[in-house]
């Protein structure tokens, strides 16, 4: 079997990373200066992971260079990992760090972009919460979107289908501009509601997507339409979308044509990089070494 370091080695995409989120513990408490207690740790859903952003991360973010650092810290862990592609997710939050500044809070993602071309390709990506307000998400984002900077849309946030209709129109220009128009869903909720999704805003990509193995048909559904899923395994373990990585559906995903791509989510909750994610993978025979060889086809 193919060790760990082969994996780190072979070029791959990180095909799912808030960037904000998306270093090493240790590289973030070493800038931090604090710790988070028991942690990285199994977690209860997601309702337990946002009360740790808001005691901890959330707070520690104060600034414009808070967010820069962050970012960067991020690729630099991608690039350790031997990712050659990163498609990150850059929060439209943010652009409260940079005083509402659209010039600003752009210029900072071309920087990164231009200033690690030759090492790392960064696909820059616009992240929606759909907590977030609403009136700032409609003032900021059909400018943003029109830049030319970033590549593709996410919507993140509860995996429920009501209010999605409000982010219709920001999917639409998506679509116009030849954004990836992307959405996170599936991980907690079910078959039905990623096809829902899949079909409300014609999603190229689907953030997670695990439930739809609960429905063979939506899984042909998924492989008919070419929608990549962007699967993050450990996330899954850790927040208890599955119970084990044993049990993962990820195989049953690509028996049945759904392309797969891997990604980390949020390394500093979750830990395991691309690569490691992949070892385990084939190592714990959840897949085997020619579906881990697929999906480093992704790059």
């Amino acid at each position: 079997m193919k060790d760990m370091q082969y994996y780190v080695t072979q070029p791959k995409v990180d095909a799912h990373n808030h960037l904000n989120l998306g270093m090493h513990y240790k590289t973030y408490i070493a800038w931090a200066g604090i710790d988070i207690p028991n942690f990285p740790r199994p977690m209860h859903g997601l309702e337990e992971m946002h009360e740790i952003i808001a005691k901890y991360t959330r707070p520690r973010a104060k600034t414009e260079a808070d967010v820069i650092q962050l970012i960067k810290m991020s690729i630099e862990d991608a690039i350790a990992d031997g990712v050659t592609r990163l498609e990150g997710s850059i929060d439209i939050g943010f652009m409260v760090h940079f005083k509402e500044d659209m010039d600003r809070f752009l210029r900072m993602v071309t920087d990164f972009v231009a200033g690690y071309k030759d090492t790392i390709t960064i696909a820059p990506e616009l992240g929606l919460g759909k907590t977030f307000d609403k009136k700032k998400i409609d003032k900021w984002a059909p400018d943003l979107l029109k830049s030319g900077v970033f590549t593709s849309i996410d919507l993140y946030g509860p995996e429920i289908e009501e209010g999605i209709e409000n982010f219709a129109s920001l999917f639409k220009l998506a679509g116009k501009l030849g954004l990836k128009k992307r959405a996170h869903v599936g991980e907690f909720s079910d078959a039905g509601s990623v096809r829902r999704f899949v079909e409300f805003f014609n999603l190229d990509e689907v953030q997670h997507g695990i439930g739809a193995a609960r429905d063979d048909s939506v899984l042909q559904f998924l492989a008919d339409r070419k929608v990549r899923c962007n699967v993050c395994p450990q996330s899954n373990v850790l927040l208890g979308a599955v119970p084990s990585l044993a049990e993962h559906p990820i195989k049953k995903m690509l028996d049945a044509g759904v392309p797969i791509a891997l990604g980390t989510d949020d390394l500093l909750f979750f830990e395991d990089s691309v690569s490691v994610q992949l070892y385990h993978l084939v190592s714990q025979n959840v897949i085997t070494e020619a579906d881990a060889d697929k999906i480093l086809q992704y790059k």
